[in-house]
């Protein structure tokens, strides 16, 4: 090869990537590869043809001399992405497969029209300046390559014409094949070779691991054995059914992991099935490493992806490449992720989280704990999951203790929900381990006194300032044993503190402990009692998975009591009403949670049904509180295209409202990643590793500290303490001793 030209055959070469050792990739083999493979991911939901013809496409742009200057000589940057784009828009009439071109290395763009004045980062504005004549002459690849002519290609389900929506979701199913295809083709080329898979085993082979356990379970010797064999012995029924939308309501302690993960697997593989992968998606971290453990000690360390940003691949030895290549394209059997990787994912635009996408089809999808779903999103989430179900041959099943207003919402569009569990009530009432209390308007003080006349108690308040004074007053009052839990301390030395909670309740020692709703979920403590200020339903029952969850002790002696702050605490919008809401309900349901003294049945089916639908009708007008499913529904055509807003969606759409700033509390055995950031060579890793060391701060706690210079800005919006005597080892970090306003939440 000498200077872009083929010696053997005489003939100018055209390349597409130089590696380390000198190799070259010709343009024209890179695309076939592509094309071929993107196409193969895209054959379990029928659109091979469109992923072919997208691969065979993205890169043309490379046949410019001004690109072959670039790539053999260190020459401008030249935008090569385009040229395909304006292939498929002007001259394929494929305007829906325009957009995976044109984003395939800085993201799905917006539509936006001819006349855009942004610099040609909409779609249209690009093709505008393609017919300007902007762009390098690129039209040798017509002596190489053929582009598929788009009125050959299909799609097996075609979404409606008037749907904007499954339109746009069908672009970025195949933009994801696109850039797997094209990451993985050329990660291979340079390397020499590609990446080892996390695992080759099937999905079979799990199911019998899976079965093999399941098989020590029988015959059950006690009551609460004999609920949890049924309950499986209904999975195992339920998985011959087709697919679709199923809901698993099951309360705390019947076995509701081991149950929907048999379901899944034997659901995958059912006759006419043909699933994949078992996709795990929960709201917490916490449940996510507990779900991750159970599943890899059953169906083997390698297959299981456990993917969340606190992951650190560092520590995975020598399944590091492995692992990292799976997060990047879930190419795993069991994937077990958090609802903000899945959703986020199906809403971006970018390559890094688009990547994955064509990897979800044909999955069984499992969302534990549905109910924490965000009301603000609940529409896209439950469209983009109908959709999966509809046209990409997946199965949601939704794990609750209930959460009946989704059956609507799903109906909505065409997806009823099918219950697997045979009777949730006779579930209630079988497993059914606390009784409540509730006991009116209670002073900090009062409540101080009875938190330590218990050896053992938990207290849940609803703002890190009561908090904070509730533990000062159970401190003074005990010599041993009282805890302070909540985000003001960072995450290492809040799970240095539950190892040692965890220890006393064991052991029987003194532990008392004050912690606000972070305990809520994924934190597996058991303690005889627990105090919880008044919140909504969900949070209630959330909290009394904390008492007796062994299920070792009486009910009626296992009492979660309720409580309303006297002193007046300042919450945020969202805790207020979904508290005010959960009296109006209870009162409707006969109970007063203003009355001393007096039992009450908080957890029932009934009442938790009540709250959200009632919780659902309030927010109906904000279900889609970013317009991300409105924006997508209601598209438009201009220049004789769809008009598809990508960018845009994907910068508003978020399952956690951004509220807060991580600031950095520094710790010797974080001094070397601190460094590095500070000299500009952080890694992930180091960023992950800093993450367990900060603590989330609101506006006016950060100003505070600010103001008396007490924190450094360290990357974006992190933030390192410079004062370490504002960080308190019982309570955490207090801006107020550096002359904020004290904490809220």
């Amino acid at each position: 090869m000498d200077g872009g030209h083929d010696v053997q055959k005489g003939l100018r070469a055209f390349v597409s990537h130089v590696a380390e050792d000198g190799r070259i990739e010709l343009v024209r083999d890179h695309l076939r590869e592509v094309a071929e493979m993107a196409a193969e991911f895209a054959r379990p939901f029928g659109a091979e043809g469109w992923a072919y013809a997208a691969g065979m496409a993205h890169d043309i742009g490379k046949y410019s001399p001004e690109f072959q200057n670039r790539i053999l000589r260190g020459g401008r940057k030249v935008d090569h992405s385009t040229a395909g784009a304006y292939e498929l828009f002007e001259h394929l009439n494929a305007k829906l497969l325009a957009y995976c071109v044109a984003g395939h290395h800085g993201g799905l763009p917006d539509g936006g029209s001819s006349v855009d004045m942004d610099g040609g980062s909409t779609l249209l504005s690009r093709i505008d300046g393609a017919r300007q004549g902007e762009l390098p002459d690129y039209h040798a690849f017509a002596d190489e390559v053929e582009l598929p002519i788009a009125g050959k290609l299909a799609f097996r389900t075609p979404p409606e014409p008037k749907d904007g929506f499954a339109l746009a979701f069908l672009a970025r199913m195949v933009f994801s094949c696109l850039v797997d295809a094209d990451f993985l083709c050329t990660e291979r080329f340079m390397q020499g070779g590609a990446r080892e898979r996390l695992s080759t085993e099937g999905l079979d082979v799990l199911r019998e691991r899976l079965e093999a356990k399941v098989a020590t379970f029988y015959p059950p010797k006690t009551e609460l054995n004999e609920t949890r064999c049924s309950l499986l012995d209904a999975c195992a029924r339920a998985a011959e059914e087709a697919p679709g939308v199923f809901s698993l309501t099951v309360p705390t302690g019947g076995g509701k992991t081991y149950a929907s993960l048999r379901f899944a697997l034997r659901h995958a593989l059912a006759e006419g099935h043909g699933m994949r992968r078992v996709i795990y998606a929960v709201p917490y971290t916490s449940i996510i490493e507990q779900n991750a453990a159970v599943f890899r000690e059953v169906l083997g360390e390698r297959n299981v992806l456990e993917h969340h940003a606190n992951f650190d691949f560092d520590d995975a030895g020598e399944d590091g490449d492995a692992l990292r290549l799976a997060t990047e394209n879930w190419d795993a059997p069991v994937v077990v992720t958090t609802n903000v990787q899945l959703f986020e994912s199906l809403f971006a635009n970018k390559t890094s989280r688009c990547r994955k996408l064509h990897n979800i089809a044909g999955s069984v999808i499992v969302l534990d704990e549905a109910q924490m779903l965000p009301t603000k999103q609940l529409l896209p989430c439950v469209r983009a999951l109908a959709e999966l179900v509809q046209r990409y041959d997946c199965t949601v099943v939704l794990c609750t203790a209930t959460q009946p207003s989704l059956d609507g919402l799903f109906e909505r569009y065409g997806c009823p929900v099918r219950e697997i569990a045979p009777d949730p009530q006779g579930l209630y009432e079988r497993l059914r381990r606390v009784s409540y209390r509730f006991e009116g308007a209670v002073q900090d003080g009062d409540l101080a006194s009875w938190l330590a006349a218990h050896d053992q108690v938990l207290c849940v308040v609803n703002s890190r300032k009561q908090a904070k004074r509730l533990y000062d007053l159970v401190a003074g009052d005990c010599a041993e044993g009282a805890f302070h839990l909540s985000t003001l301390m960072h995450p290492v030395h809040r799970e240095r503190v539950l190892k040692e909670v965890r220890q006393r309740l064991k052991g029987g020692e003194a532990c008392r402990v004050v912690a606000t709703s972070l305990v809520e979920a994924g934190v597996d403590v058991d303690f005889p009692v627990v105090y919880r200020a008044l919140a909504g339903i969900d949070s209630v029952v959330q909290c009394a998975g904390r008492c007796n969850r062994e299920g070792r002790r009486d009910v009626q002696e296992s009492v979660v009591h309720l409580f309303e702050p006297a002193e007046p605490y300042a919450l945020p919008a969202d805790v207020r009403q979904k508290a005010e809401l959960a009296r109006l309900v209870l009162r409707g349901a006969g109970m007063d949670a203003s009355a001393a003294g007096e039992p009450c049945d908080v957890g029932s089916l009934e009442v938790i049904a009540a709250y959200f639908n009632q919780l659902h009708e309030i927010r109906r007008d904000r279900l889609d509180a970013s317009g991300a499913l409105a924006d997508l529904e209601l598209w438009r055509v201009s220049g004789g295209a769809l008009c598809i807003l990508f960018k845009h969606v994907a910068d508003r759409f978020r399952m956690i409202e951004e509220g807060s700033h991580p600031v950095i509390v520094s710790d010797p055995r974080i001094a070397g990643d601190l460094a590095a950031v500070r000299e500009g060579r952080a890694t992930r890793g180091a960023m992950r590793r800093l993450a367990h060391y900060s603590v989330g701060l609101y506006d006016n706690d950060l100003e505070a500290l600010k103001a008396a210079h007490s924190v450094e800005l360290l990357e974006g919006d992190t933030y390192v303490l410079l004062d370490g005597a504002l960080y308190h080892e019982d309570t955490g970090l207090d801006a107020s001793d550096a002359g904020g306003k004290g904490l809220f939440l």
